[in-house]
């Protein structure tokens, strides 16, 4: 992708692309301050879209997410919620409005291009056709609140990247003198992050220790610097690579990432109840009931030796696991945690713009009920495997593609911008006037609806787009499923979020900002 996108889409991956129209992308989308400037920033983020869908040579179909319980996007005086006149605890449709905008941008620009001849692409038939599935933030909470323990995640959660991959760090070299080094993280100049960046931390821990293992074996000049009895840490191996001058390269390469990981580490131990809170399951596999959860999380809360940000993103997680609990029980847990102030309780209020009611008070969670029942639904936890630890949770739309792609993603939760292909839609509603922003047939679409017949062509490219941040571990299930699926599978949003980023913006929101 990097060859082919215009200068004003960033591809940061082979597979992923940021539209970032603004300094603040999250505050322009979702904050109660920005309703007179939101369409511009999604008319910007639309114009970037677009220029992927030009650069991927592909006509293709838009749906979008549309959760029951969300609100339009219209003048603040129609923002009102009945009876009370909260205007800054709506969850807005962002995915409807950015879907809209899309569509209108692709009809003006292949209806342009069909009246030009000179114009006109030449669009390759496919199996089946291309689609851009477009979803805002609320579609999965989980994913910007929980440690993804892949070497990637943690990297880009734990130390502060510059420009996005560059880490500085301090390296001793061989006359022992400490130096500073620039190293750019990238899957083009970096072979051993190409390769381990979507794989566990233990796994890669392992692996770094496997190949240093491999190293002293094959070289006799260092074998002396083993430790007969056991194997050596990560930080044992670092200071022996440093007195390896024959093999300076290899030095580098291996001390910069054996460095990273036992940073990385550091953290599983300390997120382990996220974990538990979300599975319902111990490290070792054993189901727990919410009475042991809840008193093991009011102890977590309580420790002042713990991280201030760990404790309160473990509070945010268990407030969307219960949908914004009871007034009562959500005012108790507050007042646990010594660290929380004033900013952090507002950062819990704010989490109502992304479809979690904890700004209710307990007559309207009485009267109003769960509000999950009208968003998207999925069986998250998988099963260990490749080195880990404990169940892994996977994002939403990992399912959301695999539903997409066997034809069973639920049409009323995502409409069709404009028209469905034919052959996407099951037989037995083929006749319901199904929801959609528009019902007229794009002008530039083919009259011939039906799809080739399978003759070794590919299969349409797939493109998600989520509005309002992408986490590292939906950026990693984008390339598990292009693998999988073997076919082209794209990811695309504003910008990359990370737990400790997602709760400094969910900060920011009530704030008056010049935007």
């Amino acid at each position: 992708m990097h060859s082919v996108l215009e200068q004003n889409v960033m591809a940061i991956e082979s597979r992923v692309f940021l539209t970032t129209p603004s300094d603040q992308p999250f505050y322009a989308l979702y904050s109660p301050h920005t309703l007179d400037t939101v369409g511009k920033d999604l008319d910007a983020a639309a114009d970037r879209l677009l220029s992927v869908v030009v650069s991927l040579n592909i006509r293709p179909y838009i749906r979008y997410y549309k959760p029951s319980a969300s609100a339009p996007y219209a003048a603040p005086q129609s923002l009102l919620l009945p009876g009370n006149g909260k205007t800054e605890t709506l969850c807005p449709r962002v995915a409807e409005s950015m879907a809209a905008i899309i569509q209108g941008k692709l009809n003006d620009y292949f209806s342009h291009e069909q009246s030009n001849p000179d114009g006109r692409g030449n669009y390759a038939d496919t199996l089946d056709p291309s689609v851009i599935i477009v979803v805002d933030r609320s579609i999965d909470l989980y994913a910007p609140l929980l440690h993804e323990f892949t070497y990637q995640a943690l990297v880009h959660d734990l130390i502060d990247l510059e420009r996005g991959n560059k880490y500085v760090y301090d390296s001793e070299t061989t006359d022992g003198q400490i130096q500073t080094v620039e190293a750019e993280l990238s899957e083009q100049k970096d072979v051993i992050w190409q390769k381990c960046r979507h794989r566990h931390i233990g796994v890669v821990s392992q692996s770094l220790a496997d190949q240093f293992e491999k190293l002293i074996k094959e070289n006799a000049g260092v074998k002396a610097t083993q430790q007969a009895s056991r194997k050596l840490t990560l930080h044992e191996m670092k200071a022996v690579l440093s007195e390896l001058p024959e093999f300076k390269q290899l030095q580098k390469s291996y001390s910069l990432h054996i460095d990273l990981a036992s940073k990385c580490l550091e953290v599983i131990n300390r997120n382990s109840l996220a974990i538990e809170l979300v599975t319902g399951r111990t490290a070792s596999g054993e189901y727990v009931d919410r009475t042991y959860l809840e008193t093991r999380l009011i102890a977590f809360l309580d420790n002042n030796e713990l991280d201030e940000s760990d404790r309160i993103r473990l509070l945010f997680l268990y407030l969307v696991l219960v949908d914004g609990g009871n007034a009562t029980d959500r005012r108790r847990l507050e007042e646990v945690p010594q660290c929380l102030s004033v900013n952090d309780k507002r950062a819990a209020v704010n989490l109502c713009r992304l479809g979690v009611p904890t700004d209710r008070e307990e007559e309207e969670s009485a009267q109003e009920g769960p509000s999950i029942a009208g968003r998207y639904q999925w069986d998250a936890v998988s099963e260990p495997k490749d080195g880990q630890l404990r169940p892994r949770l996977e994002p939403a739309i990992k399912c959301i593609v695999n539903e997409q792609v066997g034809n069973t993603l639920d049409i009323d939760l995502f409409p069709w911008a404009e028209e469905a292909p034919p052959e996407s839609i099951p037989k037995h509603i083929l006749n319901v006037n199904a929801t959609s922003l528009r019902r007229n047939k794009s002008s530039w679409r083919r009259s011939k609806q039906s799809l080739p017949k399978h003759n070794g062509k590919k299969r349409g490219v797939i493109i998600v787009y989520i509005a309002g941040g992408v986490t590292l571990s939906e950026m990693r299930a984008i390339y598990e499923l292009s693998e999988t699926l073997k076919r082209d599978i794209y990811i695309g949003s504003t910008h990359i979020i990370t737990p400790r980023g997602f709760l400094d913006d969910l900060k920011s929101l009530h704030l008056e900002m010049l935007t």
